[in-house]
C-alpha cells in the first residue's frame, strides 16, 4: 500500500452510507441566496451538517459562496489540507494560541477580549495580515463583547500593523420565532455598536448578524453578509417555511445482510425486551447505534423496505439493528432507507428528530464519520 495515501471511510466500502444529492444542496445555495440579496456564508461546521465538511463546501463554492463558516480550527485545516483557498472564517471561539495557529494559514476569526488583541500585537506580521472579526454580544450571552466597549477593541486593532479587522458581527438568539421581541433588540444594539465604530472612523469590510432564520425573516438583519446553516441542507425552522425548491439533500441508506424466521416466543436482540408474538421472518441490518441511529426507547424506531415502513424490533446494537419483515420474503441485498424517500414513503429528517427528542441539526451531525457519504 502507499504509505503516502490517505483512507477515507468516504472511499472505502460499507452496506451503510448517506447520499448526498449535490445538485441540491447548489439548488438550496441558490435560492436562499436570492431571498436573502446579500454574500453568504455557508456554515460547513460538524461535518458539513452531517453531509460531509468537503463535499458541503464544495458545493456551495460551486453555488457561489463567499465564505465558508467552520467551529473548530481542525475543520478548517482540513477545508485547507482539501486545496479549498476561499476565506474560511471560524465561527465559534478560539483560544489566543489557536488564533495565532489560525493566523498563519490565513484563516479567519473572532475576537472580542484584551487577550486575544494583547496575542495578535505579539503575533501579527505585517507582510501577511491577520484578518479578524469583531464579535459583540447583543443578547445571544455566549461570545463577544458588550457593545459598548466595540469602539475602544476596534480602535486596538486598527493600531496593530498585521492585523486587518476585516469584519464585526453579532448572531442572533431568538430569529426562528419571529413572535419574539428579542431580534429587533439585538439589531438595534449592534447597529449602536456599528455607529459607535462608524465614530472613530472605523467600518469593517463585512458587518454580519444574520443566521438562517435571520437571513429569511429580518432584512434589516442582512448587512453585508448572511450566515446560512441549516436551511443550506434543507431543514426549515418550526415557525419559518423555507422557499419553494429548497429541500433535503440526504438520504441515509443500508443493505440487508441477512433474514431469519424466528419461531413465536424467541427473543429478538439483547435481553430479549421483544419477543416474536408469532412465528415470523426478521431481517438484520448493518447499522446502530455507532452510526448515529439512536438507541431509542423500543417501538420508535422505523425504516423503509421495499416501500413499506417497518419497525425495528428490540434493542438497537452498536452495530446492527433488526427489522420487522413479515410477509416478506428473503431479500438479503436489498435497499433500505433509514432516512429520506422510498416509493411513495418518506421518513422526512425532521418527523424522525422528533421521535428521537431532539432535532434535525442533532440527527443529522450525529450521523457518525465511519458513515461514507457518497455523492450522487
Amino acid at each position: 500500500m502507499n504509505a503516502s495515501r490517505k483512507l477515507s471511510f468516504d472511499d472505502l466500502p460499507r452496506d451503510c452510507w448517506a447520499e448526498i444529492d449535490r445538485a441540491q444542496l447548489i439548488r438550496n445555495f441558490r435560492i436562499l441566496r436570492d431571498v436573502a440579496g446579500t454574500p453568504v456564508l455557508a456554515v460547513v461546521k460538524a461535518n458539513g451538517y452531517g453531509h460531509g465538511l468537503v463535499h458541503a463546501a464544495q458545493a456551495f463554492l460551486q453555488a457561489g459562496a463567499c465564505y465558508l463558516g467552520v467551529a473548530t480550527l481542525s475543520e478548517a485545516m482540513i477545508l485547507r489540507d482539501a486545496g479549498i483557498t476561499a476565506p474560511v472564517l471560524i465561527i465559534c471561539g478560539l483560544l489566543p494560541h489557536d488564533m495565532i495557529a489560525a493566523a498563519r494559514q490565513g484563516i479567519e476569526f473572532f475576537v472580542w477580549r484584551k487577550e486575544h488583541v494583547d496575542a495578535l500585537r505579539q503575533s501579527a506580521d505585517p507582510v501577511s495580515p491577520t484578518r479578524v472579526h469583531l464579535k459583540i454580544n447583543t443578547g445571544m450571552g455566549r461570545l463577544g463583547c458588550w457593545p459598548n466597549e466595540a469602539a475602544a477593541i476596534a480602535a486596538e486593532l486598527r493600531d496593530i500593523k498585521g492585523v486587518e479587522l476585516t469584519g464585526l458581527a453579532t448572531h442572533f438568539a431568538s430569529a426562528y420565532n419571529p413572535t419574539l421581541p428579542d431580534t429587533n433588540r439585538q439589531i438595534e444594539l449592534f447597529n449602536q455598536a456599528i455607529a459607535s465604530l462608524a465614530a472613530v472612523g472605523i467600518r469593517p469590510k463585512i458587518i454580519h448578524a444574520a443566521n438562517s432564520s435571520g437571513a429569511l425573516c429580518y432584512p434589516n438583519g442582512r448587512y453585508d453578509m448572511v450566515r446560512i446553516g441549516i436551511s443550506l441542507y434543507g431543514v426549515p425552522g418550526d415557525m419559518i417555511p423555507l422557499p419553494d425548491g429548497v429541500a433535503t439533500a440526504l438520504t441515509w441508506k443500508a443493505r440487508m445482510i441477512s433474514t431469519n424466521i424466528l419461531p413465536k416466543g424467541h427473543g429478538v436482540s439483547y435481553s430479549s425486551e421483544y419477543v416474536m408474538p408469532e412465528e415470523g421472518r426478521v431481517g438484520v441490518l448493518p447499522v446502530g447505534y455507532a452510526d448515529g441511529f439512536q438507541r431509542v426507547p423500543k417501538n420508535v424506531n422505523t425504516v423503509l423496505v421495499e416501500g413499506q415502513e417497518r419497525k425495528v424490533l428490540g434493542r438497537m446494537c452498536m452495530d446492527q439493528c433488526l427489522i420487522d419483515l413479515g410477509g416478506f420474503d428473503d431479500i438479503t441485498g436489498a435497499e433500505v432507507v433509514l432516512i429520506g424517500k422510498q416509493g411513495g414513503k418518506d421518513l422526512y429528517v425532521k418527523d424522525v428528530a422528533k421521535r428521537w427528542g431532539t432535532n434535525a441539526h442533532d440527527l443529522y451531525c450525529g450521523i457518525s464519520p465511519r458513515v461514507p457519504r457518497r455523492v450522487v
